[in-house]
Order: structure tokens, then C-alpha cells, then sequence
């Protein structure tokens, strides 16, 4: 027979003199309060030299500056459509001629006929040098002063050659003298020129421009040109 004071295992104690039972134990150490941010927390990123930045658009608004210069004078120089002067020899005449011994002498004497097909554009001639050659043998060169050419406009251009006593090979002295004994002889004459074109108070990049006339025939007794006139090839 179990006994009634005995308290039954599983339910709670009550205390005999009828109170409730002590609260639990609790440990006598605080913690901190950490109250959690929404945001995650990132260091400040270190500061940046301004200088790279600065000389990135420098160079980007000086590229788009080039671009836009380039353009605008692409147009412009399609516009006015500029075309290189046409040459011509109108006539040259060969005096005192002698070639003997490897040594050369004679003089010519040339006017050119310059003309600019250009409705908009004049020319302008700066530093000219023209050159007489007996086939790829150089022989004697002159300077030919400057001058301006208007739209339309066509030009007589003349040029004085002179060679006293010149060395040449002997193939050379051969060559012009079996020319000249079978009635005439050709010479090639060169023009290089520094030019520019000009549009009212614009002036064109300069360029050279060479002009070459081949086979220019003189008569060998008489030392004129024979033919009439002679087209050149312009560069």
C-alpha cells in the first residue's frame, strides 16, 4: 500500500507551507547589448588624385576638337575641288652647243606656259628649280623667281639654262653627239616647285609639285624645238 505524503514523480513540488516554488538560478555575468545593423559596414575608400582624371579630358576634348577641325577643312578643301596647273614648253632654243673631251657646253632658253584650271582657287609658286637632262644624265639647272597665279588665269613662265665647260662621262658626250648627227637631239626638262593654294585669305597646306617634260627634240643644226608645243606630266 503506497503511502499518501509521499509525492508522486513527474509534477511539480509544492511547498508545504504554500508557496511557489524559487525562481531558477540566473548567472551573475552581464553581456553587452549588440544591437544589429540592417546595412553591412564597408571601410571608406582611400582618396584619388584628381591629376590622371583632369589629363583623361584634357586629352578627350583636344581629340574631339582634332576631329572636328579635320572635317570641317575636309569639307571645305572637297568644295572648292582644287586641281594641280597644267605645263607646257611653248618653245626653247639650244645655242653654242659643244660636247667633247667628256666636258659639255651650251645654253637654253625655255618659256613655259603655266595654267591654272582652278574657278576658286589661285596658286601660289615659292622656291622653283628646273633642271636639263640628257636622258637620266643631269646637266646644268637654273632658279625661276616666285610669283601668284589667279583663278583662270594662264601664265608665260620663262627659264635660262647655262653650262660652261662641264664634266660629263664619255658615254654621255657620245650619246648627244650621235643625236645631234642624225638632225636633232632631246633633252628632259624638270620643274620642281614649292606650292600652296590660296582661297581669299586662306593659304592650303604647301606641297611640292614636279612637272616633267620628256623628249624635248631640238634640231640639231638650228637648236629649236621641233614639234610645237610640248605637253608635260604634273605631280
Amino acid at each position: 500500500m503506497q503511502d499518501s505524503s509521499r509525492p508522486v514523480t513527474g509534477y511539480p513540488v509544492h511547498n508545504v507551507n504554500g508557496c511557489g516554488p524559487p525562481p531558477p538560478a540566473t548567472s551573475t555575468t552581464a553581456y553587452p547589448y549588440v544591437n544589429p545593423s540592417p546595412y553591412p559596414y564597408y571601410p571608406a575608400p582611400p582618396p584619388q588624385n584628381p591629376r590622371p582624371t583632369f589629363f583623361r579630358r584634357l586629352f578627350v576634348a583636344f581629340a574631339v576638337l582634332l576631329i572636328i577641325f579635320g572635317t570641317i577643312l575636309l569639307i571645305f578643301w572637297l568644295v572648292l575641288r582644287p586641281h594641280l596647273p597644267d605645263f607646257s614648253i611653248q618653245s626653247i632654243f639650244l645655242s653654242n652647243f659643244n660636247a667633247s673631251n667628256q666636258h659639255v657646253n651650251g645654253t637654253w632658253n625655255a618659256q613655259f606656259q603655266v595654267s591654272n584650271p582652278n574657278k576658286k582657287l589661285s596658286i601660289y609658286y615659292g622656291d622653283i628649280v628646273s633642271s636639263v637632262f640628257h636622258k637620266d644624265d643631269f646637266l646644268t639647272e637654273t632658279r625661276i623667281g616666285p610669283f601668284v597665279q589667279g583663278t583662270r588665269v594662264v601664265n608665260s613662265v620663262e627659264a635660262s639654262y647655262s653650262v660652261v665647260n662641264s664634266f660629263v662621262e664619255g658615254k654621255v658626250v657620245d650619246a648627244m653627239n650621235g643625236e645631234r648627227s642624225r638632225g636633232e637631239i632631246k633633252f628632259n626638262i624638270k620643274v620642281v616647285a614649292d606650292v600652296a593654294f590660296r582661297y581669299g585669305g586662306w593659304r592650303g597646306r604647301r606641297r611640292i609639285l614636279r612637272v616633267w617634260c620628256d623628249d624635248v627634240a631640238l634640231t640639231g643644226s638650228s637648236g629649236k624645238m621641233t614639234g610645237g608645243f610640248k605637253k608635260c606630266s604634273v605631280d
